[in-house]
């Protein structure tokens, strides 16, 4: 099942490698994101009058911009939508997260958390040893523990997963032209830095950090050998540099840096990495931005309010605002990109190469969901299915068949849509809502976006009848030709089984309350 919330009955573990594991360890984030929202009653608040992000901040007493930083979480766990500004509930917790309701499971829900406590006892309740934390690798940190402590375990901890995420990001990067040095600010041990410089048969990684975090780096990575290509530089990147500023890098790292800070520190530190940049260099910026989405949509939101609770001030910016603040400062191009796994980078600089064919799709899969659709899921050409039995159905249980003219038995059939879809190599998948008009208009738009992105057989299917006109002209021709398009169904496209191979959950609306998904499709190439 695609979406924020966790299910994990139906994960596959070999698919998602490690960020699974960490998907698992963080699970309670979504349930206390949950927990407050039911104690704020925001779900009251919002069902009462629809508000605006100012109004629901007065209404449940809450500080403007932390509530602004949890409402977008909220949204991807589709528990409220936003919709002109305004606030509404989800389906789902319109039937079961307001307090007036029959169904209403608020109490039930904090109850779970009244039992989290005792959850915290598993380890001890299973161990024959009064210790059981004796058995681990090292004994697990608590906020009891002295300050090098607790810096030597995040360290280790951040470099165990920048490791895993450094192949990724290499990956990424591979299209780049760019030459050592590299700088690597606020790289902790240096993994990410490791990783790229390993590609150069010469050249070194500037690891600029803190002396009690480089002094960690240097437990982690005891050898000496570790050390040969990497130069461990100890500074504050906001002070002065404690190198010649005249030095010049062809990559400079800022991973998981900025979201440290606030906007105003990192817009600044964002323009100062810009300023030791060679002329044809490149700015790498990996971090988990709210308005991008990797394996869960949620997470970017979810380590905004981490940020929020265990830092001074940091905040996870979004993406559109860095590449902003980049093109402000700098002007410089700039290309985001999701990783495989839950964050994404930014590259910036001059010479950037062009989008391969894949990026370029994965970025107009991100453009589908900032133009609205809950969901848009690449699928294969070949994985969508066309069926004779589709166009049946339509003549025998739609009351507009034949009425329309791009339904059957005027729109293409399966055999022409079969030999339509051969010619093409994948699809995106979309999945909206309510009203059917509107829906159409954000597929006629995200066309023309694939058009003037390069893709120039974009060719949207929509859902269900024609919604522009109640009723076709009796001489056959259509008003509305450039917005008119046929749907998946009316072409003899199954559109259940499409959604589902696409990772799309699609059931009959059997109940007033079942949540109603509009299916289209978005040829690409």
């Amino acid at each position: 099942m695609d979406g924020p919330l966790l299910t994990f009955q139906n994960a596959d573990p070999a698919k998602r490698h490690f960020q699974y594991l960490e998907d698992l360890a963080t699970a309670y984030w979504y349930s206390q994101v949950l927990f407050t929202a039911i104690e704020l009653q925001l779900f009251d608040h919002i069902e009462s009058h629809g508000p605006s992000d100012a109004e629901l901040a007065q209404a449940a007493a809450c500080r403007p911009a932390e509530l602004g930083r949890l409402l977008p979480v909220l949204q991807n766990m589709e528990l409220i939508q936003k919709k002109n500004g305004r606030w509404y509930n989800s389906q789902l917790a319109r039937s079961y997260l307001l307090s007036r309701e029959p169904d209403y499971m608020g109490d039930f829900l904090l109850y779970r958390r009244y039992m989290q406590p005792n959850w915290q006892q598993l380890t001890q309740k299973v161990s024959l040893e009064s210790k059981p934390d004796s058995k681990a690798a090292s004994k697990p940190l608590t906020a009891k523990d002295d300050y090098e402590r607790r810096n030597y375990h995040y360290v280790q901890a951040v470099d165990r997963l920048a490791r895993l995420k450094a192949p990724e990001i290499k990956i990424l990067l591979e299209e780049q032209s760019w030459s050592p040095p590299i700088l690597d600010i606020g790289g902790g041990a240096g993994a990410l830095g490791r990783e790229l410089i390993g590609a150069f048969d010469s050249g070194a990684a500037v690891l600029l950090d803190l002396p009690e975090v480089l002094h960690a780096a240097r437990r982690i990575y005891s050898d000496n050998q570790a050390w040969q290509r990497v130069h461990a530089v100890a500074g504050d990147f906001r002070g002065a540099l404690p190198f010649n500023s005249n030095q010049k890098f062809g990559l400079i790292i800022m991973s998981n840096f900025l979201h440290a800070y606030g906007a105003y520190e990192a817009c600044e530190l964002l323009s100062k990495a810009i300023g030791l940049l060679q002329a044809d260099g490149i700015l790498l910026i990996h971090d988990y931005f709210p308005d991008r989405r990797g394996a869960s949509i949620a997470r970017g939101g979810l380590h905004d309010l981490n940020m929020m609770l265990n830092t001074f001030n940091g905040q996870c910016h979004s993406a559109e605002k860095i590449v902003s603040w980049l093109d402000k400062d700098a002007g410089i191009r700039c290309r985001v990109m999701d990783l495989p796994s839950d964050s994404s980078i930014i590259l910036a600089g001059d010479h950037l190469a062009q989008s391969k064919g894949d990026q370029r799709l994965s970025c107009l899969a991100h453009q589908a969901h900032r133009t609205g659709f809950r969901r848009a899921k690449l699928l294969e050409a070949g994985q969508i299915k066309v069926s004779p039995w589709v166009r049946v159905k339509c003549r025998c249980g739609c009351p507009l068949y034949g009425q329309k003219l791009h339904c059957p038995p005027n729109s293409p059939n399966e055999t022409m849509t079969a030999k339509l879809v051969a010619d093409y190599r994948c699809a995106l998948i979309l999945e909206g809502a309510p009203p059917v008009r509107q829906f159409n208009q954000q597929l006629l738009a995200l066309e023309k976006k694939a058009f003037l992105a390069g893709f120039h057989k974009a060719l949207v299917f929509t859902a269900g009848p024609c919604p522009l006109c109640d009723k076709c002209p009796d001489d056959g021709s259509c008003r509305f030709p450039q917005q008119a398009r046929p749907s998946m169904e009316a072409c003899g496209i199954d559109v259940y089984q499409t959604a589902r191979r696409a990772g799309i959950d699609l059931d009959p609306v059997v109940d007033k309350m079942d949540y109603v998904k509009y299916i289209a499709m978005l040829l690409i190439e």
